[in-house]
């Protein structure tokens, strides 16, 4: 009988070491179809799948079924990380999986290469060995990272044919509005002073779960706003009452002191009567005691509503400027040949000839550059290229970079890098690394960041190096929604030049990226499976690329 459900009920778990869990008592239900997972960055989307693999074991909670007892094909969000099952899938010619190597474009030699593949090409090879493995349950984590809009849409198609337990951690919004029939949300709530990590199960794809979100949020926060304007004016009252209470006093002290009041002096009798009934002796406090009672009662309304925590969008440049050089880079026409490029047998073109065609490439002080293409056609040769010739530049030019994959020797050498730094510097880049939604009190408690915990950190590190160039490749990959939009924010602000590789056009436009460099594989020797000549064009766009 066919696996139709996961159910994860109650689900706490410590990161070994941290005396607070990641996340406590949570629980979500995973239905045959597509279910997305979005959350912040670090919250615990990946921890929570490698629970219900087995790969990791809860403090507390359940799994049904448990882990072990069903066929799982996973894609790992590394693309350095060789998938499972790789030999067999290399060996398998079966008629299903010719489909997906179909489908997928994978060529035959790609699994006996991995390491030579672009992230793209990767990508798609470990979500075509997960689907390779009949599963009943399909795992990818961040399955588009790398990808180009087409392959995007291939992947698309390929897994709306799965019928089994299908989950996507994933930030692309466009890749969920496509897939999804429900979203599982890790969100963090505010609540009691303080923040807490909740999952909520929305159905629809995001653009239609968000919307109901983005409801909840405004509602509690009308809520919040209403329960607080209550307590106030009740706090308001109150005190104007106390204000009363203590002129009726003085009053009445002043008419008892000289006379019995007037029958017929209403103002006297009224504040001898207020005055009575404000007094904090005996039942005379009644009234007191009531308006005090319907304050605490507004305050405790306002401080049990359920809010999202706060974000923060800042700017984590500090005296940044751009370079005083009139050229930061330069590349003479040539072809760049690609690293561990091999001829087929069939080609009709040599080893060297094998590569990156680029016209004369020269970069200012001020330029803002997008290097876009589809997956394979040499943009990271580009960018490798062109960050090798920013160290032979004399005095070298301050530089910020980041590939596209990170390593855990990156993460222990990021960590090691903070605590080095001054006191001061460490509290500005915790202070930067804060403004991009991330939590620095995490780091300060040796725990491990995530992937794009790591980006973010990778960042602010470098802004401590006062960069004249920024240099980018594929930066949204592992990034959650809020973070690209924190980042392009970040990028946009500096004053020096940016060059990125991204297959994200609207992000692109938000980073101030004013240039677009295209590549593309030559038409004449597309037909080669073997390294056909590339091209760089250029495109220049006013204001959006």
């Amino acid at each position: 009988m066919a696996i139709s459900t996961l159910t994860l009920a109650h689900i706490t778990y410590t990161v070994p070491g941290n005396a607070e869990p990641l996340f406590s008592d949570i629980s979500a239900t995973f239905p045959q179809g597509w279910t997305a997972m979005l959350g912040d960055n670090g919250i615990g989307k990946t921890t929570l799948m490698h629970i219900a693999m087995g790969l990791l074991h809860a403090d507390a909670g359940t799994a049904v079924p448990s882990p072990g007892s069903m066929i799982v094909g996973f894609c790992p969000q590394n693309t350095d990380e060789k998938p499972a099952g790789l030999e067999d899938f290399a060996a398998d010619w079966s008629a299903e999986t010719m489909v997906i190597r179909r489908a997928l474009g994978i060529d035959d030699d790609w699994p006996w290469r991995y390491g030579e593949l672009s992230g793209g090409e990767a990508k798609c090879l470990q979500i075509a060995c997960a689907l390779a493995r009949r599963p009943d349950m399909l795992i990818l984590d961040e399955p588009t990272n790398h990808l180009d809009e087409g392959t995007r849409k291939d992947i698309v198609a390929v897994l709306r044919n799965f019928r089994g337990i299908g989950i996507a951690v994933s930030h692309d919004v466009d890749f969920i509005d496509a897939l999804a029939t429900r979203c599982v949300f890790f969100e963090r709530d505010h609540v009691q002073g303080r923040n807490v990590t909740v999952v909520r199960t929305r159905p629809g794809n995001y653009s239609q779960a968000a919307a109901d979100a983005e409801h909840d949020r405004r509602a509690a926060d009308d809520a919040l706003r209403t329960a607080r304007r209550e307590a106030v004016r009740l706090e308001r009252t109150a005190a104007r009452r106390r204000h009363d209470a203590t002129l009726a006093a003085t009053r009445a002290q002043s008419q008892t002191a000289h006379a019995t009041v007037d029958r017929k002096d209403h103002d006297a009798r009224n504040l001898l009567k207020l005055h009575k009934s404000l007094s904090t002796d005996g039942s005379a406090g009644a009234a007191s005691a009531r308006i005090a009672a319907r304050t605490a009662a507004a305050r405790h309304r306002a401080n049990d509503i359920v809010t999202a925590a706060k974000r923060y969008d800042g700017d984590i440049w500090m005296d940044a400027e751009a370079s005083h050089r009139s050229e930061l880079v330069r590349l003479e026409p040539q072809l760049i040949r690609y690293d561990g490029e091999h001829n087929g047998a069939d080609s009709t073109r040599s080893v060297d000839e094998q590569g990156l065609e680029v016209p004369l490439l020269s970069v200012g002080p001020h330029d803002r550059i997008g290097i876009v293409g589809r997956n394979g056609t040499g943009k990271t040769t580009v960018f490798r290229a062109m960050l090798g010739q920013t160290t032979r530049m004399q005095p070298p030019i301050p530089v910020l970079s980041m590939a596209q994959n990170t390593t855990d020797h990156d993460a222990s050498d990021a960590m090691s890098r903070l605590l080095g730094l001054s006191a001061v510097d460490r509290t500005a880049t915790l202070s930067a690394y804060a403004q991009l939604n991330a939590d620095p009190d995490r780091l300060l408690a040796g725990e491990q960041p995530s992937p794009g915990e790591l980006r973010k950190l990778l960042l602010c590190l470098g802004a401590r190096r006062h960069p004249h160039l920024i240099m980018l490749d594929e930066p949204t990959n592992h990034l959650d929604l809020h973070s690209k939009q924190a980042l392009a924010k970040t990028l946009a602000a500096f004053p020096g030049t940016v060059i990125v590789i991204s297959h994200d056009r609207a992000f692109l436009r938000d980073a101030g990226i004013t240039t677009l460099w295209e590549c593309r594989r030559n038409t004449v020797e597309a037909e080669h499976q073997h390294g056909s000549y590339l091209t760089i064009r250029h495109f220049v766009r006013s204001a959006r690329p």
